[in-house]
């Protein structure tokens, strides 16, 4: 019999301030898990725990900071015990743009802290506890990795940095009976997507002149993408209802989508030639 019928189950959620970390943790809890939700503000902490209907503990954690998370991990260790952890949602993501050549540090960096090193961090810290469960470990991708698109940072290097380590991590820790998977959420209603064009605008502020001058048609381009961005994609908890799927289905799989969109493309990519790809990021360039 599966652990997860003989006591209460556990997860760790990264990101959970909004999107679908928010709706993950809120559906977890109602299903009669116990939740350690990761935010990064007091605020955020003691919303989420006044808006839980069921176990949750919201944990100050930025995935960022190697040392808070192992902190965070010391945490649910003392909360958990000889019981272990049956699951690790590595939700936290953020995006950047801008033209590779005129990068600041922070816009070059911080995609890849959070989606990659971040999810590495929290697989170093809570392997133990998942290794005492046979847990699993959920890790989330993009579709921006399948189409060629300017002007998006190291957005899609994390991300397919992510796909290619979760590869690896998983013979790894197979041995141990812990499971790792990559989910493809698709587009969503995500502060990403919400908060898209101010982001986009702000990160054009910090361009010297001459990136304008040379870049100006592709950012003015993709402000307006960022724009129609705006609101836009699947609600959030559709994504949790897939993340749940994960954590709990008998055989569980290396990759999951969510929603027709994501499945759409994914599909795609194994026979569009790269030319065919090139062909489509054009034309959204182009409008």
């Amino acid at each position: 019999m599966d652990r997860r019928d003989q006591k209460q189950p556990s997860v760790v959620i990264t990101g959970c301030s909004v999107g679908a970390g928010h709706a993950a943790a809120m559906k977890m809890a109602r299903e009669g898990w116990r939740v350690f939700a990761a935010v990064r503000t007091q605020a955020d902490a003691d919303r989420l725990e006044k808006e839980a209907s069921g176990s949750l503990r919201a944990i100050l954690c930025d995935v960022r900071d190697r040392d808070q998370v192992f902190a965070m991990a010391e945490i649910v260790t003392g909360e958990l015990g000889d019981a272990g952890l049956d699951g690790l949602v590595c939700n936290a993501g953020v995006g950047a743009s801008g033209p590779i050549e005129f990068l600041d540090q922070d816009e070059m960096s911080i995609p890849i802290d959070v989606n990659l090193y971040g999810s590495i961090f929290c697989a170093q810290a809570f392997l133990p506890l998942l290794r005492l469960a046979r847990g699993r470990i959920i890790n989330v991708t993009s579709g921006s990795v399948l189409f060629t698109m300017p002007m998006m940072s190291t957005y899609p290097a994390s991300k397919l940095g992510l796909e290619l380590l979760s590869r690896q991590l998983q013979a790894e820790v197979a041995p141990f009976g812990i499971h790792v998977s990559v989910l493809d959420p698709g587009h969503i209603k995500s502060r990403m997507t919400q908060t898209a064009s101010e982001a986009s605008t702000a990160a054009r502020a910090k361009l010297p002149a001459q990136a304008n001058e040379l870049y100006g048609e592709m950012l003015d381009r993709m402000a307006e993408l960022s724009r129609e961005m705006e609101g836009s994609g699947k609600e959030p908890e559709e994504v949790a209802d897939v993340y749940f799927q994960a954590l709990t289905e008998s055989n569980p799989k290396a990759f999951y989508m969510a929603g027709s969109d994501a499945r759409w493309l994914r599909r795609a990519s194994n026979w569009l030639p790269q030319s065919a790809r090139r062909w489509i990021a054009n034309r959204i360039m182009t409008g």
